[in-house]
């Protein structure tokens, strides 16, 4: 938690000292899971906003910093009592039957690579992930127990991710993007959930 929050006041110190290249992002996203082991896939959505800056390597390359606030959500369905719990594989055990729904809230450092060399540019980078909490539903499609909601337990608190993505600078002060992210920490430890996050967005330069 004391590395994350030195990392944490570093970029935010140098997205707010060196304002040259300061901008506003906001933008909406889709997360799934990468090829779930348990049941099936079934992707969420929700937004993110924060801040970037962009520093100068020469005429085409930069680094860019940001630091977001980031809502999620995503669904594992079509769980069975046999792949939670195994036993006997009957008919009735091997049915689809319950359905889960992670929220989640993670603050992100997305620490990016920028390629630019006209109004087109494309960006890669690690991102870093700290998850402020998340809590899930589950609901069970055959009525006879009841929903549940509730804190998830034994999450990974930090989270790395690789991102790649690639955008359009319409002016000097607005552009927009597309980026994917695939996350190779596990979501909760000793688990098979890794997750993948698509989103797009918008950036004012202030």
């Amino acid at each position: 938690m004391n590395k994350f929050i030195a990392l944490f006041s570093i970029c935010l110190a140098s997205l707010t000292f060196a304002q040259k290249g300061l901008a506003v992002k906001v933008g909406l996203q889709t997360t799934g899971i990468l090829g779930a082991k348990i049941g099936d896939n079934k992707n969420g959505f929700g937004f993110y906003a924060g801040l970037s800056n962009s520093f100068k390597l020469d005429k085409t390359f930069s680094f860019q910093p940001e630091l977001l606030y980031s809502y999620q959500t995503f669904n594992n369905v079509n769980v069975s009592i046999n792949e939670l719990i195994g036993g006997i594989e009957t008919e009735e055990n091997l049915r689809a039957r319950f359905d889960y729904e992670y929220k989640t809230h993670f603050i992100k450092l997305p620490l990016l690579l920028k390629y630019q060399p006209k109004d087109i540019y494309i960006e890669i980078g690690p991102e870093l992930a700290y998850n402020l909490s998340s809590r899930v539903n589950s609901e069970d499609k055959f009525n006879e127990l009841p929903d549940i909601e509730g804190k998830v337990y034994n999450t990974n608190d930090f989270q790395l991710a690789l991102l790649v993505g690639s955008g359009y600078q319409f002016n000097n002060n607005i552009s927009a993007g597309l980026r994917a992210g695939f996350v190779f920490t596990k979501f909760i430890e000793n688990s098979y959930i890794k997750n993948f996050n698509v989103s797009f967005g918008i950036s004012y330069k202030i």
